[in-house]
């Protein structure tokens, strides 16, 4: 796919495809969406119920984007929709993007204490741990991963209320307290979000190029049977009509008689 789309990109470079304005719209709906959903990596919303406003947003997207053209239909809906699903990562990149840039910033690595342990709302066992700094402060945010875990293993290890671990932490509490490990996974980002909003930009341009209708042209004209023609002709094959004086047109005398003489 990726191949296809820089063909294409490639293709309509000489007309000048990114002047296209109806596919900046687009853009702009996926990207501020993206912006919008990087509140996911926040502490303005948990992590387990983060995934029902993420859907909605990303399907008001979608909505947005179609209300553009209204009432015309969008040009090109199937380039408008990979557009959008590529928005959905977007989104999920802008999230992994803000919290892993603010703790790279001004993260603050501290030797924090589990204060409480809750069980998430998603499907299987997720452990979120709250924690508090060496003054005994709470820190903003839940840890949701524990040392020596991995998604989708059966055997992660796990905190209990008193144990230690090492986070990076913001401040201004404005992201959640990761890992470092997981601060130093998601450097990766910087290069995947730019990557991303690239391909979402090429499939928004060329969604909102302008389909050329094309009418198609019959010819009006219809082939006739040849003795139907010369019937209509007034005429036999063979014969030559001519018009006289009076400017009416004869087909000749009828055939077998001979034609008068004039008298001498």
């Amino acid at each position: 796919m990726c191949t296809r789309v820089y063909a294409a990109a490639v293709r309509h470079i000489g007309d000048r495809w990114w002047m296209n304005p109806l596919g900046a719209a687009y853009l702009a709906v996926f990207t501020v969406a993206g912006a919008v959903g990087a509140l996911a990596g926040t502490t303005w919303i948990r992590a387990d119920i983060v995934a029902w406003p993420g859907t909605l947003l990303w399907s008001a997207a979608l909505a947005l984007a179609v209300l553009v053209t209204w009432p015309a239909e969008p040009p090109r809906m199937g380039l408008l929709c990979a557009a959008w699903v590529v928005g959905a990562l977007l989104m999920f990149v802008a999230a992994e993007g803000l919290w892993s840039a603010v703790l790279t910033h001004r993260g603050e690595r501290v030797e924090a204490t589990v204060t409480a342990v809750r069980e998430g709302q998603e499907d299987g066992r997720h452990l979120y741990y709250t924690l508090a700094d060496p003054d005994g402060r709470r820190i903003a945010g839940e840890l949701g991963q524990w040392p020596g875990s991995s998604i989708g293993a059966s055997d992660n290890p796990e905190g209990t209320v008193g144990h230690r671990v090492t986070v990076v932490r913001d401040p201004e509490g404005l992201v959640d307290p990761r890992l470092p490990e997981e601060l130093t996974d998601a450097g990766g980002m910087w290069i995947v979000g730019p990557a991303v909003l690239v391909v979402t930009a090429v499939f928004c341009m060329l969604a909102g190029r302008p389909v050329a209708h094309h009418a198609r042209t019959t010819s009006a004209r219809r082939r006739r049977p040849a003795k139907r023609s010369a019937a209509r002709a007034g005429a036999l094959p063979g014969r030559r009509r001519t018009r006289g004086k009076t400017g009416k047109r004869s087909s000749g005398t009828p055939h077998g008689q001979p034609s008068p003489r004039r008298a001498p």
